[in-house]
Formats: structure tokens, sequence, C-alpha cells
């Protein structure tokens, strides 16, 4: 457990030595389209003006697209910087057939369970046309916006794929139509881009957002003269969200242990999604499952014999 200990260590030099690398290769992705020179894909978002806090009222929805399932969530802005009211949400599983199916199936299967929310938390006359009727719609992974009008979105995803990207929206937006959902969407961004809209709204200070659950990202405020790689004119305020796309940052200076090189090297992405797997909880669980077995196996931590239970992969979650 000692040597364990030490190989975990992460003094504050080490840190740093982790952090420059990040810094590095942060600024090796924003200066070249070649992925190879960087170990990060910094996707740069064209979501601007990001929310004030000051000018957003009505009642406002909204959709997070996982892999296995989605959010819906509806709140009211009251605007000039008030708290948000009447908050709901609601989560649904998405039927292996869906899972599937074609790309149009999910979104219809969207859009019907959207139809059913919006009738449980419908707006108010007043508010009908406060929000230009547009719908939020967040990705709980990668988001590459660069071929997409009008927010030029393309997702970077194997459960959805794309030619175009622009193709995407209208089918969802086809879907709505379908289901009698009179929403537009306008852009497709990661969650944790959302996650910086969020804060802005409630603090015009908000630069970043860490997104670490099951999977984890990065994104941050920045200007646009700092991206090369931002295409057409640049927004009012200077200013643009860059998503870091982290979980697969790697380098030397990260504190690989021997359970996590074993992990990596078993799991169906080797090499790929590094830091993901150092600091997720996708893999926290089954680190400490392959821990503990060690443990059980050198110590007779649970007896004479490792429990058969905690010889399943990803037991721990």
């Amino acid at each position: 457990m000692r040597k364990f200990a030490r190989e975990c260590a992460t003094p504050v030099p080490k840190l740093w030595q982790v952090a420059n690398a990040m810094v590095s290769d942060m600024e090796a992705s924003l200066s070249s389209s070649d992925e190879a020179t960087s170990s990060l894909n910094m996707l740069v978002s064209y979501v601007s003006p990001l929310p004030a806090g000051i000018n957003e009222k009505g009642m406002y929805y909204g959709v997070n697209l996982r892999e296995t399932n989605f959010l819906m969530v509806c709140a009211r802005l009251e605007g000039k910087n008030e708290p948000i009211s009447d908050l709901y949400r609601e989560e649904i599983s998405i039927p292996s057939n869906v899972m599937v199916g074609t790309s149009q199936e999910l979104y219809d299967y969207i859009a019907a369970e959207l139809a059913k929310f919006i009738l449980a938390h419908p707006e108010n006359n007043d508010e009908i046309a406060a929000n230009d009727k547009k719908l939020g719609f967040t990705l709980s992974y990668a988001a590459d916006q660069a071929k997409l009008q009008p927010d030029l979105s393309q997702l970077l995803n194997g459960r959805i794929s794309l030619l175009g990207g622009k193709e995407e929206i209208n089918e969802i937006n086809q879907a709505l139509e379908k289901h009698g959902v009179n929403m537009l969407v306008y852009a497709l961004v990661d969650d944790t881009v959302g996650n910086i809209a969020g804060g802005r709204y409630y603090n015009k200070d908000s630069v970043a957002a860490i997104t670490l659950g099951m999977g984890t990202n990065a994104a941050y405020v920045d200007t646009a003269q700092s991206a090369p790689r931002w295409h057409g004119s640049l927004p009012k305020k200077g200013e643009i969200v860059i998503s870091m796309e982290w979980g697969n940052f790697n380098s030397c200076h990260l504190p690989m242990t021997q359970y996590d090189a074993s992990l990596d090297a078993e799991s169906l992405n080797p090499g790929s999604r590094i830091f993901e797997k150092l600091i997720s909880g996708m893999y926290l669980g089954e680190i400490v499952r392959r821990i503990l077995v060690k443990m059980a196996q050198e110590t007779a931590l649970f007896g004479r014999s490792v429990p058969p239970k905690l010889l399943i992969p990803y037991l721990l979650r």
C-alpha cells in the first residue's frame, strides 16, 4: 500500500508538470488543425453571446442527450438578475430498439417525450414569444461545431453519425414539428459548454466549467483572436467558448499506476482517453476493485480466498 501511495502521489512540482504539459497541448491544438500535434482536440464553440442574466425572461426548455438516456428540463427565467423559478426535470431511458435504430427514430422518440413534458409544464400566455421558441440541446459527448449553420455544429460521436452537420439539426427540427413541438433547435453543444452558459446567467465573471461524472471535460471562455481555428466573422463581444475535450489528455507526467495501466490495456480503447480513465466515475470504481483484488490476494484481506464477486470487472460503479 505504501508503494501504491507513492505511485499515486501528486506533490506540487508534479502538478505543475501536468499543468504545463496540458497548457502546451492546448496551445498546439488551437494553433493547428492537425490532431497529431496534441492529445487534445480543442473544439471552438460558436455560441455567442453568452447569457447575461438580464434580458433572458420566460419559460425555457432544454434537452441533454446522453449515450443511453436523455434529460428534459424547463425553467422560468425572470431576467434582471432574478433567480430561476419553476424548475422541472425528467430523465428518460432510451429503449434498446431505438438505440440500435436510425438517428431519425431517436429524434422522433425524443420529440414525442418532449411533447408530453411540455404539456405537463406549459408556458404562460405572456411567455409564448419571450424565448423565440428556441430549444436548448446539449450533448454529453464531443460536439465539433465548425461545419454547421446557423451555429455550425458537427457531432463527433459514433452513436450519431453525420455527413454535414446541418442535416442533423434539420432532422431534429423535423421530428419536433412532426410531434407538434413548436420549437426549433439552433445549436448542438456539449454539456460542459452548456454549463458555462448556465454559470454566466448567474455570474458574469464565470469563465470556466468542468464536468466530472461518468466522463469528464472542461470548457472555458477566451477571446476569438486566441483561436486561429475560428471560422467566419468575430462575435460582437469578442469572446468564445472552447471545449477542451480533456478526457483524451495524455502526458508522461500523469501519475499512472500499474492498475491504471492494466485497466487501459484491457479497455475497448487502449491508449485513448487516458486522463478520463484516471479521474472519471466510469473507471474509478474499477481501479478500486483491482486494488482490492491485489490486496486480497497478497494479504488475505477478505479471508483465505478472494470473494468471487470481486473478480467481476466493473462491479463497483
